[in-house]
Formats: structure tokens, C-alpha cells, sequence
């Protein structure tokens, strides 16, 4: 390849010298970067569970599994068009710069430009899928163009950053197809016609190119393999400084997804004798973990988090995304400082994050949904930020937000939010004959109430149906009584780590002098709580929602539906059911099939649903602490769900959530629909139809 530019000196040390710069500065931004999340402090063991994270890495990145996912297929596509390009073409660059470093010691050692190198099977059908690849790569870019700049969602702003990251990308793939072509047409030239190739793509420019002189083709082969170069070690060198860093992180930030279950949330450790605990929680960068500032690197931006957050779309300052976004400015703002030399003082309001970086507002109207984290196409952990400076306002400031202190000190006194006796926890159950555990072997199944189900009269209705259709059943179970308390599940995400941490000790106490094995509840913060995190503190139980049971007793014939009696001439007409998905139950533990099985069961019934439903509910608004919050920003986000539930016109709204049931309820109410639309329980729906 005479033609080729590193054939002679000049060329190699120009191409030396850059290669050089570029990987200098390269490894310069990768040193600042590490630097900068190395000013977290809290540790955070991210390379345990390997088999579970490289399992990850291939599902979320490689397989791009989220990108196209809950109504993104547009973005998605273009996405994984341009990632699928990165991939095919990276085996393409390390073609590009070793032949580049062979032609350079072909010159050193005075012999011919050698033949071009390629890496064992990047030749043949592999250039032709590389080129392939440039393509799809370019219609990528152009659909990314014009989604920037005509379609311009409300959750992607136009900005210069990713405008010229497509521009960089762009000229990628055309000085690409330009060598290639080049190239092509000079191997050409003297047959008069291009030789057999898988490059289909760029056959099409050297094609056009074929007719120019030799000279021409070599000076046309020489710019676009210089343009190729300098593009790519140009672009390498932005990414690391733009928020087009995701572009290296995000790969990364997928493999150190948090593989605990998703619904527990890191134990803080509380001593507060500690004679070097000042506080806890997380007052300033120092107290995140280096992974909550790699969210921010990782970060595309692309506002799939705030699209889906129920406090963003009901008016609330909260944007999901922003919370990522602000720490990672912060992080880079506090190493420039340092780096100037500068003194910082931790306790200055610009050091703190609940109150400087972030308003508490904002900190305080997340309901812990857990829509953003499912959403995200990088991994990011918006929650674990939030419940962390939460704990620093609770614990360490005695601030709980809108009021929900006066909760978590009627949970401390009476063991449940709403300050009712303890002694009457088992007034619902009064003439039920429903057996209580006082001794191990009492009963094969704990029932677990709830505070709701005990204290709410709504949710009391609840609880009767759920008794009765498990002693149809036939089932083998009893409950605590008095003896129970509450979760801590609300105390525990409004920050209130300790009080969380009492009431789990005791109901575990409890439970385990009893002999539990196996617990059903209707609540699903308590069936969350139950399940994944009282396990941490040595309570270790079997958990069931009371929709998995109801589900499977009706699956085994154990509970047969009917249609209700009807009036005698009566048109037998199915009820349409709409059903409201609990996120503890759904997003947090992928339960979303049994509540669905159990009205498909029911003869009479119809069941609809709504655009945002499974693993795009929207919450009611109730979790996260928000039931006991006095929270009157913006619109209540239960009348937001509650028009999109009515929307479907149903008869009856099915829940499986003692919170949902208040707040749809109250939604119900607020529409004025309460006289045409009925909200129940699914208990209460299939109570109605087992004779």
C-alpha cells in the first residue's frame, strides 16, 4: 500500500505524535475523573456477585434490553444502531491504528508498505457487517438529529454538547466510508473496475470516486485516513469532559448495578456512642459512595427518569434526573476548588447536599416508586441518593419533610402511624374465630395485618375478606394480635433509620420466638419489608402477598368464583375492571401476574388497562413516607393516576394496596365518581364471588 500515509518518515512521526498526545490526554481526563469520585468516602463493593454482573453487562448493554423498552422504541432504535456500530467498528479501529503502527516500523526497518493488518476473522463477511454497521450507524444519527431538533421531547433538551457529539460521531462514519472507498477505487484503477468486496457501502462512493486519476484517489485516500484519525482521538479526548461520558462509563455503571433485591435499601450503621459520629447520612459529598457519583458520569441525560417520575408530572420540584445531574457538578465543582488550592469548609451551606446542593423539597417529595431507576438505560440509583440525604435531615437534623415527624412518633409510642392503642391491633378479627400464634407450631402461615389492615376501617374490609376466603380454603393460619408492630417500612425511607430498626428488631424478636416460617400479608410495603430487609437483621421468612395466595388457591380449586346472583330478567353484563399496580409489589418484586390472574377468574369480569401499567404504573403517591407527609406542591399525584385509571371508564378500580385504596379512593371522590366507580380490594372482588 504505497498509497498509504505512514509510509515514509514525515508521516510516521506526525502519526506518532498524535497518537501519543492523544492517549497523554486521554489518560489525563481518566485520572481527573478518578480523582473526582475518589472525594466520596462511604465505601461501596461493587465486584462481588461476578457471574450475576456479567450477566448484566451482556443483557443491559450488550443486548441493550432497556433501551427500546416502555414506549422509547424510537430513541431506542437509534440508540442501539449507534452502540451496535461502537461495537462492530471497535475491532475496526484496532485494525486502523496497528496498521498504522506496522506501516510505521515497515519505514523504520526500510522494507515496503506491508499488506493491511487486520485481527484474526476482521476479514471478509466481518467488513462487510462493519460496513453494514457505518450505515445503520449514520440512519441512527439522523433519526438522533431529528429527534433533537423537530420531534424535541419535553425530556431531551437541545443542547451543544450533544449536537457536537453527533457531529464528531458523523464524521467518523463518513471519513470511514471515504478510506474505504478511496481505497477501493485505488485497488480498482487499474482493472478499471473495483474488485470483489464485502464493503457494499462504501462500493457505492468508490464507485462514484472510480473515474478520478490516480493521483487524485491517493490524496483523497491520504485526507479522509487523516480526517479518521484526528476525528477519533479528538472525539476520545471530548467524551470524558462532556456529559457524552456515558459513552465509557455507562458500560461500567451497568456492571456495578446493585445485585441485592430491589427492594432493600443499605443498612445504616448506627452507633451513636461513637465518640467520632458527628452525624449520619449523608451531609456532604464526603458520606455518598463512589458509585453515586459514577451515576453522574454515566448519565446520558436523556430525561427517561423524570418522564416517568409520578412528583415530576404532578408538579412537584422533584426531576430525577437533576438529582444525578447536580451531584455530579457538585463533585466537579469541589475538585476544581481543591485543585485551586482551596479550603473547604464542610459545614458551609455550598458543601452541604440536603439544603445546598439539593433543596429538601425535592429530597422530600419522591414516594420511592422506584419509576426512574426502572426507566434508566445506564443503571443510575436515583433512590439510595435520596434516602441517604433524607437520613442526614431525619436523624441528624430533625427534620423529617412535610410534617411526617408527627408519624414516626406515634410509630416510636404506639408502634403505628396512626397512634391507635396497641391493644386494639386485633379489634377486627372480634367474632371471626380467627386463631392467634402465641407458640411455635400454632399455625403452618402467619397472617400479617398490618397497620392499615388492623387500624383503617376501609382496609379492616380488607383484611375480613382476605380471613375468610383463607379459611374457605382450607388454609392453616393465625395472626399476632397485639403483639404485632408496625414494619418501620414508611420510617425507614423517610430517613428515620433508627426508629426503623427498633420495630424491626422487636416484630423479629417476636416472630422468631413463635417459630415463623412462612408469612402472608396484604400490604405490600410490609410484604416488601418482610422479604427483603428484615432478612439483614436475622428474619429470615417465606413471604406472600395475599394476591399470590388468593391467585394460587384458585389456580388449585381451593377457591371457585361464580357469578354473583342476579336480579331475576337481568342481562347478564361483565363488569370492566381496571387494576392499579403497587409499586412494592410490581417494580420492586416483578409481581404482576397473580393480581391479573385473579380477574381474569372472576366470570363476570372484564379487565381493561391503562397505558401506564406493569412495570410502567404510575404510583399513587402514597409511598416513600408521602401517606403521612402534608405535602401541597403542585397537584396531588393520586388524582393524576386516579384520571388515568377513570379514563378507561371501569365500573370497578382493583388494587392490592392498603395505600392505593386511600388514595385512588380519595381520587375517586375528588372526580365526583364515586357513584359510578367502586374501588376494591381483589380480596374483596373474589370475596364476592366464593360462595
Amino acid at each position: 500500500m504505497a498509497h498509504h500515509p505512514v509510509s515514509g518518515w514525515l508521516g510516521l512521526v506526525a502519526f506518532l505524535a498524535l497518537l501519543g498526545a492523544g492517549g497523554v490526554f486521554f489518560m489525563l481526563a481518566v485520572r481527573m475523573r478518578v480523582a473526582q469520585l475518589l472525594q466520596a468516602k462511604r465505601p461501596d463493593v461493587r465486584w462481588d456477585t461476578l457471574g450475576e454482573r456479567v450477566r448484566n453487562f451482556f443483557v443491559y448493554v450488550m443486548a441493550q434490553k432497556k433501551l427500546p423498552k416502555n414506549g422509547y422504541w424510537y430513541s431506542g432504535v437509534l440508540h442501539m444502531f449507534i452502540f451496535g456500530a461502537f461495537v462492530v467498528l471497535s475491532v475496526d479501529t484496532v485494525n486502523f491504528v496497528l496498521d498504522g503502527l506496522l506501516k510505521g516500523l515497515d519505514v523504520v526497518q526500510g522494507l515496503p508498505p506491508s499488506e493491511p493488518f487486520h485481527l484474526p476473522l476482521s476479514k471478509g463477511p466481518y467488513e462487510g457487517l462493519a460496513d453494514t454497521f457505518r450505515l445503520l450507524c449514520i440512519v441512527g444519527l439522523g433519526m438522533a438529529f431529528v429527534n433533537r431538533t423537530i420531534i424535541r421531547p419535553k425530556r431531551l433538551p437541545l443542547t451543544r454538547d450533544a449536537m457536537y457529539t453527533l457531529f464528531f460521531i458523523l464524521g467518523l462514519m463518513s471519513f470511514e466510508v471515504a478510506q474505504c472507498g478511496f481505497d477501493l477505487a485505488l485497488r480498482g484503477k487499474a482493472a478499471g473496475a473495483l474488485p470483489e468486496n464485502y464493503t457494499w457501502f462504501s462500493a457505492f462512493f468508490a464507485q462514484a470516486v472510480l473515474p478520478l486519476d490516480e493521483d487524485a484517489l491517493t490524496l483523497g485516500y491520504r485526507a479522509a485516513w487523516w480526517c479518521h484519525l484526528i476525528n477519533l482521538l479528538a472525539f476520545s479526548n471530548y467524551v470524558p469532559y462532556s456529559k457524552h461520558s456515558h459513552v465509557f462509563a455507562s458500560p461500567l455503571n451497568m456492571f456495578f448495578m446493585d445485585t441485592a433485591p430491589k427492594g432493600r435499601i443499605r443498612t445504616l450503621k448506627l452507633d451513636a456512642e461513637a465518640e467520632d459520629v458527628e452525624y449520619f447520612g449523608a451531609r456532604t459529598l464526603e458520606d455518598l459512595s463512589w458509585k453515586q457519583l459514577f451515576d453522574g458520569l454515566s448519565c446520558t441525560e436523556c430525561g427517561r427518569c423524570t418522564d416517568n417520575c409520578p412528583a415530576a408530572l404532578s408538579g412537584k420540584p422533584l426531576r430525577p434526573m437533576y438529582i444525578i445531574t447536580d451531584l455530579k457538578h457538585h463533585m466537579e465543582d469541589r475538585y476544581k476548588r481543591a485543585q485551586a488550592g482551596e479550603q473547604i469548609d464542610l459545614t458551609a451551606t455550598s458543601a452541604l447536599l440536603a439544603g445546598g446542593v439539593i433543596h429538601p423539597d425535592v429530597l422530600w417529595s419522591c414516594t420511592t416508586c422506584r419509576a426512574c431507576m426502572e426507566v434508566c438505560p445506564v443503571g443510575n440509583e436515583h433512590i439510595p441518593a435520596i434516602i441517604d440525604m433524607r437520613r442526614y435531615m431525619a436523624l441528624s437534623e430533625g427534620e423529617p419533610g412535610f410534617g411526617s415527624g408527627k408519624a414516626l412518633k406515634k410509630m416510636e409510642k404506639q408502634g403505628n402511624p396512626w397512634g391507635m392503642p396497641k391493644n386494639e391491633r386485633e379489634g377486627w378479627a372480634e367474632g371471626m374465630d380467627i386463631k392467634r400464634w402465641t407458640k411455635e407450631g400454632d399455625a403452618e402461615v402467619l397472617y400479617w395485618v398490618g397497620c392499615a389492615g388492623a387500624y383503617d376501617d376501609r382496609a379492616k374490609k380488607v383484611t375480613q375478606s382476605v380471613s375468610r376466603l383463607m379459611k374457605k380454603a382450607g388454609v392453616d393460619f393465625a395472626i399476632l394480635g397485639n403483639k404485632e408492630r408496625c414494619t418501620g417500612e414508611s420510617a425507614r425511607r423517610i430517613g428515620e433509620e433508627n426508629l426503623f430498626q427498633q420495630l424491626a428488631t422487636e416484630n423479629i424478636e417476636t416472630m422468631n420466638k413463635a417459630g415463623v416460617k412462612k408469612i402472608v400479608t396484604g400490604c405490600p410495603h410490609c410484604f416488601n419489608t418482610l422479604k427483603n430487609e428484615y432478612s439483614e437483621f436475622g428474619g429470615k421468612y417465606e413471604v406472600m402477598h395475599h394476591s399470590e395466595l388468593l391467585s394460587k388457591l384458585v389456580s388449585e380449586g381451593k377457591l371457585t368464583p361464580s357469578e354473583p346472583e342476579q336480579a331475576e330478567g337481568a342481562a347478564a353484563e361483565k363488569e370492566k375492571v381496571v387494576y392499579h399496580d403497587s409499586c412494592y409489589l410490581g417494580r420492586y418484586n416483578d409481581v404482576y401476574d397473580p393480581q391479573r390472574d385473579i380477574i381474569d377468574a372472576l366470570p363476570d369480569v372484564e379487565r381493561v388497562e391503562t397505558d401506564r401499567n406493569r412495570e410502567r404504573g404510575l404510583c399513587c403517591g402514597a409511598g416513600g413516607g408521602q401517606m403521612w407527609m402534608e405535602n401541597d406542591l403542585g397537584e396531588r399525584m393520586n388524582f393524576v393516576r386516579t384520571d388515568e385509571l377513570l379514563a378507561n371508564k371501569p365500573k370497578v378500580i382493583a388494587v392490592a394496596c392498603n395505600f392505593c385504596m386511600t388514595m385512588v379512593g380519595d381520587g375517586v371522590k375528588a372526580r365526583s365518581q364515586e357513584e359510578n366507580v367502586e374501588v376494591l380490594d381483589l380480596a374483596e372482588l373474589l370475596d364476592r364471588r366464593v360462595k
